[in-house]
């Protein structure tokens, strides 16, 4: 009986770390951002990481990893949508109308010498939020998004330099779009006067009657559905960058 052996692969030992780096840059994506899946397998599955890793993700408020949707390439663009729901709140009552405050978390990791910047471009038209007032700021926590909120509006942000870097941990950034819904209202004044001519048997020219006039007035005010309120939008798109390039 013959026994097979395996193929003894003797190389110089550099070029086995340059195929594990390759094969360590094939399993995370490297140079296209790599996923949020691919991210945590790497974590699971090695302790130490040769190239580096790009997480970006938008959502709702949530623990950091947990958010609604996470890119799975580099310079995606993701989309934070709200409507019916936030413009009820607004709308508040139809004689003062109302306020929201509307908080957004993106969480970001950017391994390496590999810097991350992102921009935020609103999408806002029609319905209770089209007829209010609104602007978008960056605040340091969710707790910090109120409808009293002010500051500078923006709509960039740079969580990560080109610095090196090797840690795992998740950056959250938290936005907050602050809205506030005043119903437009005004009066209206007529006077109406009726003038006519009266059927009076016997009486050879009919004499024209002026009733007395009669002025009335009323209060118009704003009326919008929030439930008819259309989807919008804040649209967040990342780049990355290496050392010497421009954010």
């Amino acid at each position: 009986m013959t026994t097979a052996t395996r193929p003894s692969w003797r190389r110089p030992h550099g070029w086995v770390l340059t195929a594990a780096v390759v094969l360590a840059a094939v399993l995370v994506g490297a140079g296209t951002g790599g996923t949020f899946a691919l991210w945590r397998d790497q974590e699971r599955g090695t302790a130490a990481m040769p190239v580096g890793v790009t997480v970006f993700g938008v959502g709702a408020p949530a623990t950091p990893g947990s958010l609604a949707t996470y890119a799975t390439a580099d310079g995606q663009s993701l989309v934070f949508e709200f409507g019916p729901a936030q413009a009820a709140t607004l709308y508040g009552t139809t004689a003062t109308g109302g306020a929201v405050a509307i908080p957004v978390q993106v969480d970001s990791l950017a391994q390496g010498h590999r810097g991350l910047s992102y921009t935020v471009t609103p999408s806002v038209s029609g319905g209770v939020f089209g007829a209010s007032t609104w602007a978008l700021y960056k605040v340091a926590s969710q707790a910090a998004c109120t409808t009293s909120t002010t500051g500078t509006a923006t709509t960039t942000a740079t969580p990560w330099s080109t610095a090196y870097t090797s840690t795992r941990a998740l950056t959250s950034e938290y936005w907050c779009l602050v809205a506030t819904f005043v119903p437009v209202t005004g009066t209206h004044e007529n006077t109406a006067t009726v003038t006519g001519t009266p059927d009076t048997p016997g009486m050879a020219t009919p004499r024209e009657v002026t009733d007395t006039s009669d002025t009335w007035r009323a209060t118009v005010a704003q009326t919008l559905d929030p439930a008819a309120e259309p989807t919008h939008r804040l649209t967040f798109t990342f780049t990355t960058t290496r050392p010497g390039g421009t954010p």
